[in-house]
């Protein structure tokens, strides 16, 4: 075992797996489901030959030493034993059903899991929509891309055909960051202790905050503003108050003020629909039933209401039908409006504008709009 720039580099049945300290676990290293790129005789998963010829005169001149180039398409090498990222998991989309539970750490963040131990193997990955879709060029009516985070021309890191890298969110090598090969921290739902962006959500609010890409929309700069109790209070980060009228019970880890992850509406990969047919605009996640084709929630008010719908039970649904992150939700107030027939846009009361940091959105709702 020898340190190289703080990372180990350990031999592990014979196979060479690349750990940093105190990350628990290297999927691609894995010896039993890790990387399977070539034919090696006999095949021998999570080896660095899988990706890394032995010498760097093999043919493959890239100063990384790879069978491929360092962009995507080395995340979609199709060579070999085992083709790499390019089809919908067999478990996608992930679930309520499929959080980690209460008792284990970072309970209520989505991973494919039996009773908290993680379920191994590319084909476990549920949050991946596949290549086709991370790749799409397809866009919302409005104009706006499926698949944002490879095609925006904004995106920090971009390979040599322009597509926004894997690389800007993910290492290949296991991260300090103890899900999904993050570059950045992200966590399990926190954030009443925070008085600014929760430190939890950096992997996304780096970007969608003050120093994010310079081309980005500007409401997109905003949402860690939308997230800072310090600057909007009780509704920043569409916050949980362990109100009984919103909800029956909260799991144990669920605190006051808690503020919802990102993942709980949005997939960062892109859109296929709940359906499979019809794509959702703004990364708006597949998990939910009624979230298919949801490509202007701010302007169609049956498509905001599906989009809320998801989450909330309408009053005149049943109460504890629906779950997020644990928590059981009550039916919502008669108030006009939140029954199941009504027409109205959720954001007529709740808030649909992006224009300032203090405004009233999906991400910081307004609670009480007085009328």
């Amino acid at each position: 075992m020898r340190a190289i720039s703080g990372i180990l580099l350990t031999a592990v049945l014979g196979t060479a797996v690349w750990v940093y300290a105190g990350a628990p676990y290297d999927p691609h290293g894995d010896p039993a489901t890790g990387v399977l790129l070539k034919t090696t005789f006999p095949p021998t998963r999570g080896a660095c030959t899988q990706c890394h010829p032995e010498h760097a005169d093999d043919g493959f001149g890239s100063e990384t030493v790879l069978f491929t180039e360092n962009d995507n398409r080395l995340a979609f090498f199709d060579q070999g034993e085992g083709p790499c990222h390019r089809d919908l998991p067999d478990n996608y989309p992930l679930t309520e059903l499929d959080r980690i539970p209460e008792g284990q750490p970072n309970a209520g963040y989505f991973e494919a899991n039996s009773g908290g131990i993680r379920r191994k193997g590319v084909r476990e990955r549920g949050r991946w929509p596949g290549e086709a879709v991370f790749t799409s060029f397809d866009t919302t009516p409005s104009g706006r891309f499926i698949s944002p985070h490879a095609q925006d021309p904004d995106m920090p890191r971009r390979g040599d055909t322009g597509e926004g890298l894997c690389l800007n969110c993910h290492t290949p090598h296991a991260s300090e960051n103890p899900f999904d090969l993050l570059t950045g921290v992200y966590l399990g739902i926190g954030g009443h202790e925070s008085l600014g962006p929760p430190d939890r959500y950096q992997a996304c609010l780096g970007c969608h905050g003050p120093a994010g890409p310079a081309g980005m929309d500007l409401e997109n700069h905003r949402i860690s503003d939308y997230y800072d109790a310090g600057l909007n209070g009780d509704a920043a980060g569409h916050q949980i108050r362990r109100n009984p009228a919103v909800a029956l019970s909260w799991p144990s880890h669920i605190q006051n003020g808690d503020m919802l992850p990102c993942y709980d509406c949005h997939n960062p990969h892109g859109s296929r629909g709940y359906n499979g047919v019809e794509p959702n605009g703004w990364l708006i996640s597949d998990e939910r039933p009624g979230w298919s084709g949801l490509t202007d929630t701010v302007g169609d008010p049956s498509q905001c209401r599906r989009f809320c719908f998801g989450c909330h039970i309408p009053s005149d649904g049943i109460a504890g039908t629906q779950e997020v992150e644990g928590i059981v939700m009550n039916v919502l107030s008669g108030a006009a409006g939140h029954a199941a027939a009504d027409a109205e846009s959720c954001y007529r009361c709740h808030g649909s504008d992006y224009d300032a940091p203090l405004a009233h959105n999906a991400h910081n709702p307004d609670p009480d709009p007085g009328f």
